[in-house]
């Protein structure tokens, strides 16, 4: 039973999809890409789920780092991009920075 007739082997790529989803297309995609049923991922993100709770953070963590078929970039990439231009989240940056560097000064400055 080959899902993919359609998709030659080089040309697959792990993206959610939107045909067959459920909530966001990630076991959709993640089927599609191994070959297999979306409702098997599924049965193995619901046992990841009510086995420890690992199932949801799966879910989730896949949601952010698989792009949507036929976008340019993932829902994570997106989110940090927009965090790279903020000028609060730079001020941030900047601010961690002569904090890590004054950490290490006084951390040196007691070993020599």
């Amino acid at each position: 039973m080959d899902m993919n007739k359609d998709i030659a082997p080089t040309d697959r790529k792990l993206r959610r999809t939107r045909d067959g989803k459920m909530i966001a297309g990630v076991c959709a995609g993640v089927g599609r890409y191994f070959g297999v049923d979306p409702n098997l991922v599924r049965l193995g993100l619901g046992a990841f789920t009510f086995f420890g709770g690992a199932g949801i953070a799966l879910y989730a963590i896949a949601w952010l780092v698989m792009p949507e078929d036929g976008a340019p970039a993932s829902v994570g990439e997106d989110l940090l991009k927009k965090a790279e231009e903020s000028p609060a989240v730079q001020d941030m940056i900047t601010k961690a920075k002569v904090k890590a560097r004054e950490v290490h000064e006084k951390a040196t400055s007691k070993t020599a």
